[in-house]
């Protein structure tokens, strides 16, 4: 207490509640606060209890206004605040484990800051507006909340009529007539802490994914305007990818370690090579990362590469894997230790590892493995076994409890275990690593929100005897055109047949390890993979 208490002072008033009493409080009021969210079973026992503190940790370190209307998502427990930018990795790594709640009130948290122009800074930057309409589109596909965002419609029509006026401003043709590069762009700006004004490519990305996002909720809805906007977005996306081509073509090309030669992916429209070689020793000597944080690998998250892109995606990944990710980290993992040891080392960024979104890359390729690799070499870098919290940087330096990194590794873990795919595909545990089906060991997820509605399945290794089963409560919602699960063999055995619901199936995929499942209804759906 905040006041000097003598001994047995309070013994008969009690405002001191016993251990036993406090504890089943601290359950309680836990157990009400997940009781919505997403439910993941799984053999590793740290990795369980490090998803359900990480929903914790996002809570804890939020805040509220006006008596709880709106939540404040920090980025972190002791500094930086709810910034405009990060804390959108917050809210969608919430909304996508099932906490619709705190993800809407974060949201208007943010809408109710909109200047009268329609935009949203808290100081930072600009280029939070974009990744706010980009999360506040995934809330609304993942979460139908229909009635809400008509209340919201008009601010944010508001703020998307904001983005297309700065794109009008570049639309300028030289004196000649021609086209310049940056025709139809977002005017250049800064990138987090780096204060030079630039083309940047992840920035240009978000303001097109957020566009791109905010447009469609409206035209489901029937918002006055809607579908112009979509228009719109793809007109600057266009304008994106000619700007990007044009300055790729002008960059010379890199070499990958296998001896083969590759264009130079830009991260900064009209820069000609990496931005360490174009600007070294900026942003605190950090520019070298700009080529990963700001680069175009998170083109293929926000939507605008995608499977049809893999000749370009593969570029980008391989220069990553290459080159990006075998550097010398910032404040540990020297370049001696990180070649040496490239498989364990390797994999992830070497400033903040979640700025990076290689795992999306490789979930949008089905690259199984790699996916793997790249979600489970992260986490140790920033972890607490404390208290399992992440930090923002290596050797637990910079914010405590980063909730930003926080939110990125729950967005990370859903989709290790549920994705959405091609717009009518849901799949299920399309990255689960093989060595959690060894024989009597269970996957399971219970209320995972979809896009097609809440999904549940549990998946039961019985290898021993050849089989590996699985079930599946599907949404009801909207009904996917298929259902694609993934079972794995922990020797990696392809698939000899296949059962739903007890009949022979014969719409499986033995080397991708899958089962597609159309056409089939009921409440449950029993699948069986029967191995050699």
């Amino acid at each position: 207490p905040g006041w000097d208490v003598k001994t047995g002072e309070f013994e008969d008033v009690r405002i001191f509640k016993s251990p036993v009493e406090l504890l089943a409080d601290t359950r309680e009021y836990w157990t009400k606060a997940l009781s919505q969210s997403m439910k993941v079973e799984l053999p590793d026992k740290l990795l369980n209890n490090l998803i359900i503190a990480s929903q914790a940790h996002c809570m804890i370190a939020a805040r509220n206004e006006k008596e709880g209307l709106y939540v404040s998502p920090w980025i972190s427990s002791d500094r930086y605040g709810p910034l405009e930018s990060e804390a959108q990795a917050v809210i969608n790594g919430m909304s996508f484990m099932g906490h619709e709640e705190f993800a809407r009130r974060s949201l208007d948290f943010f809408i109710n800051r909109y200047n009268q122009d329609g935009l949203l800074t808290t100081g930072y930057t600009l280029w939070g507006i974009g990744w706010h309409f980009w999360t506040l589109g995934n809330y609304y596909q993942i979460h139908h909340n229909s009635e809400w965002l008509r209340s919201v419609a008009p601010k944010l029509k508001k703020g998307s009529d904001w983005i297309v006026n700065q794109l009008d401003k570049t639309k300028q043709p030289a004196p000649s007539g021609k086209i310049l590069p940056e025709y139809g762009l977002f005017p250049p700006g800064v990138f987090a802490d780096w204060n030079r004004f630039a083309y940047m490519v992840r920035p240009q990305g978000e303001f097109y994914a957020g566009l791109n996002a905010i447009s469609k909720s409206l035209a489901d809805i029937r918002y006055p305007g809607g579908n112009d906007l979509i228009d719109k977005a793809e007109k600057f996306k266009e304008n994106l990818f000619r700007a990007y081509h044009w300055s790729q073509a002008c960059s010379p090309v890199l070499k990958l370690s296998n001896g083969t030669w590759i264009p130079y992916s830009p991260a900064v429209i009209g820069s000609f090579g990496s931005v360490a070689d174009m600007f070294p020793g900026e942003d605190g000597d950090r520019a070298w990362g700009k080529d990963v944080s700001a680069g175009p690998h998170h083109l293929v998250p926000l939507g605008l590469l995608n499977q049809n892109d893999s000749r370009e995606i593969n570029w980008i990944a391989n220069d990553l894997e290459d080159n990006w990710f075998l550097r010398a980290g910032m404040g540990e993992y020297s370049l001696e230790e990180v070649q040496k040891d490239w498989f364990d080392l390797g994999g992830f960024y070497k400033v903040q590892p979640y700025y990076a979104r290689i795992t999306e890359l490789y979930a949008c390729n089905d690259d199984v493995k790699p996916f793997i690799r790249s979600y489970f070499n992260a986490i140790p870098t920033l972890i607490s076994r404390e208290n399992l919290t992440f930090w923002e940087h290596f050797h637990n330096t910079g914010g405590w409890n980063k909730t930003h990194e926080t939110g990125w590794f729950l967005t990370q873990t859903r989709i290790m275990l549920v994705m959405e795919r091609d717009k009518d595909e849901l799949w299920l545990a399309p990255f689960v690593t093989s060595h959690w089906m060894e024989d009597g060991m269970v996957v399971g997820v219970k209320q995972a929100p979809t896009a097609f509605g809440e999904v549940s399945y549990k998946i039961s290794s019985h290898v021993s005897n050849g089989y590996i089963d699985a079930e599946i409560t599907p949404p009801v919602r909207k009904k996917p055109d298929s259902i694609v699960i993934r079972l794995r063999h922990p020797q990696e055995k392809k698939f000899k047949s296949v059962t739903v619901n007890g009949k022979d199936y014969r719409n499986f995929d033995a080397e991708k390890e899958t089962v597609r499942i159309q056409g089939v209804d009921g409440d449950k759906i029993t699948v069986r993979a029967m191995f050699d």
